[in-house]
């Protein structure tokens, strides 16, 4: 389940991160009913998929450290606007992936319970070999 959780948090992080570049496709899309992203994916996607979520997960963390005693608001959200392209630029460089196919599979994942168990499994074993 903490696995789980893990891997929620690392696609909302980088969808926090594409904010800015979905944000007009999110208005086209609200009346629309939640499904599915229409993707062909196959093994080497989804493996690609779970390096970039490790690695977006690691740069998230870094950058979570150095929000922690910042109080000023202004030092916080240019930690967090360089912690977003940091994040995108972490997909950008993941082989065998787009940023848009790497969005497509979290949202895809969120909507259909199948492929959320595959890629636990899959992100289980790799994190498992690290």
């Amino acid at each position: 389940m903490k696995l789980k959780q893990y891997l929620t948090s690392t696609i909302l992080a980088a969808g926090m991160a594409m904010t800015p570049v979905l944000a007009s496709q999110a208005v086209a899309q609200a009346q629309a009913p939640v499904e599915a992203p229409d993707i062909a994916m196959d093994d080497n996607m989804i493996d690609a998929f779970i390096v970039a979520a490790l690695a977006v997960a690691e740069t998230r963390e870094s950058y979570i450290a150095q929000l922690e005693g910042v109080t000023d608001e202004e030092q916080q959200m240019a930690i967090v606007q360089e912690a977003d392209a940091a994040i995108l630029q972490v997909v950008e460089d993941t082989p065998d992936i787009s940023v848009d196919e790497y969005i497509a599979i979290g949202e895809a994942a969120s909507v259909d319970p199948e492929l959320a168990a595959e890629i636990d499994a899959r992100f289980t074993e790799t994190a498992g070999q690290e």
